[in-house]
């Protein structure tokens, strides 16, 4: 018997409907969220290039860029066409959303395009973490992706002729080569449908494969002038990248791609992004039974599946976006085993049974309820996610996840490097010592060098200070001595060279007659560029013989040095030799020394607040008397005249605070109005591009680009 009442079928439109929704509002929340990831500015630059190119009519200077051309130049090219709809002077982090959502645009019409094939396994897709990971962020993968699987599926609707499915096969092969020289292993797919399957002439294979090349030509205009030599170069450079520092630096074993595949990395990366259960891992097991359906009804996916594996299995790049090459065939094959397993529990009316007993049908009210309440909860998250957005605007970071960073721990910072003509940032980390240079490419050597006590001259791992002196040396300051490095070789200073009792280094500073100045855990030192002069509480006036800071006050009859101490601060004027302390109010040391624009030193303290000296007595801004959100103050800064950022920590939990200080109003960056983590921030430096970089105690380093 059946009931008298209909019951209600959702339709193939609302379905698909669904998907699409589902796949937009994944990767856009991805694309809003997501730090910038390592590769970013590398197609970012490239997309600028070819878009001033576009801007200017200069086909020479779009088919030469050198810049990237490891990668064909399609994908850059398409955000270089979204660039000029923003104009020249857009916020950087404007240009960064509108290049990552024609990136997510690519990712929603490859779930779509799947869904219209098989609605669950474009379903599956669409919830992919890694693949809306890839597809939310200025990466290579997204158009490449939607290609590839245009491709596949084209050639299964095709009748065996030269229909239009065949044609549009053959131009999505071309595309998803000029997107990505990695999906070109959808060719052992594609071979095997049009010889076994469709059993295409051999005159039809050829034309396919001569449109194929022909499409992959035209949308890579880096090919146009000396096709052989480029094609030849980026192919190989990939042979050398696979063998290169990178490569070897991140060390993965050649099954590392079934990780990938078989977890959810990327909620472990970006729990905050990927807040919902990820489906990665069953979807992964659901696809290994699913193979033996696929074998008995749509073989090309086992091919597919089966070969895409091998050569990820075998390459010896094991980067975690190249498994987007496989993952829609993951998706289908796990479509088809829990569509099998759906209908065999259906035949026996198990799961229907079980399903209607202990499951009441709802009233229509409920489900009015719950449609409102859905409303309501997706305009607080909408307007929360605004917010965010906003807020997230100018900030990025460095990270041991996703660059080369060595240690979540930043002591030190320090703008510029004689490395390389573009400058670049100078790190201190718990870890080792680093250089970031400028993005250039995607090889390692031209964005970071390491140092450790294994590849170099550091005295030891844990580096808490560095300068740059006026010869352009580079200066790291260790927990067991200095190190001094040219660009060439090495020269360490152990406690003894320097005078000290112990070598332990926590301060570095320059002075304006290039002299280096050293803060240590017993005195001060300074190199004349040929002898050191040791400074302890025996032989000088240093209040206290821990020094964690420094300052120059640049003079005409020579510099003033501030040394912050455990005790107090202590100044000595090098022109007549005289020294003075200051230790009223700063019982519990001064971790930070800031003289502003104005000649004003400010001073950071482990617990008495903020002080400013106004050249006769001290005045503290503590939590009693200021809205400074935490009165120990372990890094400041000057941003703009008048203006400084004081990063603050938590007195008995992590975590930290950065506050902008106008010499009036106080306002935090925090998890609501900005990209800042709340990390405790240990340094505040500048670069030479006017971007300011954090150095934390958890998370790396916080970079900000403060718009006016």
């Amino acid at each position: 018997m059946t009931s008298g009442r209909q019951r209600a079928r959702i339709g193939p439109g609302l379905i698909l409907a669904g998907i699409v929704i589902l796949a937009f509002m994944l990767r856009s929340w991805a694309a809003l969220r997501l730090p910038l990831d390592y590769d970013e500015p590398v197609y970012l630059e490239a997309a600028q290039a070819y878009a001033q190119a576009l801007r200017s009519g200069d086909l020479h200077a779009l088919i030469d860029y050198d810049g990237n051309r490891e990668h064909p130049a399609l994908g850059k090219i398409l955000y270089a066409f979204a660039l000029l709809g923003v104009g020249q002077d857009a916020d950087w982090m404007v240009v960064v959303y509108v290049l990552r959502f024609l990136s997510v645009l690519f990712g929603v019409l490859a779930a779509t395009l799947l869904a219209l094939f098989d609605p669950l396994a474009g379903g599956l897709l669409a919830v992919h973490t890694l693949a809306v990971k890839y597809t939310a962020q200025i990466y290579l993968e997204a158009l490449p992706h939607l290609a590839s699987i245009a491709a596949v599926l084209a050639l299964v609707r095709s009748s065996g002729g030269r229909d239009r499915w065949f044609w549009i096969s053959a131009l999505a092969l071309g595309v998803a080569a000029a997107g990505k020289f990695t999906y070109l292993p959808i060719v052992l797919v594609l071979a095997y449908l049009a010889i076994w399957e469709k059993r295409l002439r051999w005159r039809n294979l050829i034309l396919y494969g001569l449109v194929a090349v022909a499409t992959f030509w035209l949308l890579n205009p880096t090919l146009w002038r000396e096709p052989f030599s480029r094609l030849f170069d980026s192919l190989f450079f990939h042979m050398r990248y696979s063998q290169g520092p990178r490569v070897e630096l991140a060390g993965y074993p050649w099954h590392r791609p079934l990780y990938w595949i078989s977890r959810a990395e990327a909620t472990v990366w970006h729990p905050d992004v990927f807040f919902y259960p990820a489906l990665d891992g069953p979807i992964f097991l659901l696809a290994l039974p699913g193979l033996y359906w696929e074998w008995r009804e749509r073989r090309w996916v086992v091919v597919w599946t089966v070969t895409s594996l091998l050569l990820l299995l075998l390459w010896p790049t094991k980067w975690p976006q190249y498994t987007l090459v496989l993952t829609p065939a993951l998706c289908l094959s796990a479509s088809s085993a829990v569509r099998h397993i759906y209908h065999s529990l259906r035949e026996q009316d198990l799961a229907v049974a079980w399903f209607q007993a202990i499951v009441p049908r709802p009233p229509l009210a409920f489900w009015v309820l719950v449609g409102a309440l859905g409303i309501v909860v997706a305009v607080i998250y909408t307007v929360a996610t605004l917010q965010l957005t906003l807020g997230r605007l100018g900030w990025s970071d460095f990270t041991k996840e996703n660059s080369q960073l060595p240690s979540s721990i930043v002591y030190s910072l320090a703008a510029g490097s004689d490395l390389d003509p573009e400058g670049g940032m100078i790190l201190g980390t718990e870890r080792g010592g680093a250089i970031w240079l400028p993005p250039v490419t995607t090889d390692l050597p031209d964005r970071w060098r390491v140092f450790t006590t294994g590849n170099s001259g550091l005295p030891d791992n844990r580096v808490r200070a560095v300068t740059r002196d006026q010869e352009g040396d580079l200066w790291f300051g260790t927990m067991a001595g200095l190190a001094r490095y040219d660009g060439r070789a090495w020269q360490t200073y152990p406690a003894v060279d320097l005078g000290l009792p112990t070598g332990e280094i926590y301060a570095l500073a320059t002075g304006s007659d290039g002299r280096v100045w050293v803060g240590a855990r017993s005195g001060a030192a300074v190199f004349d560029g040929q002898h050191w002069t040791p400074f302890t509480t025996m032989n000088s006036g240093l209040v206290d013989a821990w020094v964690l800071s420094l300052a120059i006050e640049p003079q005409p009859e020579g510099d003033r040095v501030w040394f912050g101490t455990g005790a107090g601060v202590s100044q000595l004027d090098t022109a007549s030799g005289t020294w003075a302390s200051f230790t009223e109010g700063l019982e519990e040391g001064v971790a930070a020394l800031l003289l502003d624009s104005e000649g004003r030193l400010w001073a950071g303290t482990l617990g008495d607040g903020l002080g400013l000296w106004n050249g006769t007595a001290w005045q503290f801004y503590t939590t009693g008397n200021s809205q400074i959100p935490y009165s120990t103050v372990t890094a400041l800064a000057e941003v703009e005249p008048g203006v400084l950022w004081v990063g603050t920590a938590a007195p008995a939990e992590t975590g930290g605070m950065v506050s902008e200080f106008d010499g009036q109003q106080w306002k935090d960056f925090n998890r609501r109005n900005s990209g800042y983590s709340e990390a405790e921030p240990l340094v505040i430096a500048q670069d030479a591009a006017g971007r300011w970089w954090i150095g934390t105690r958890t998370v790396g380093v916080e970079i900000y680009h403060r718009s006016h």
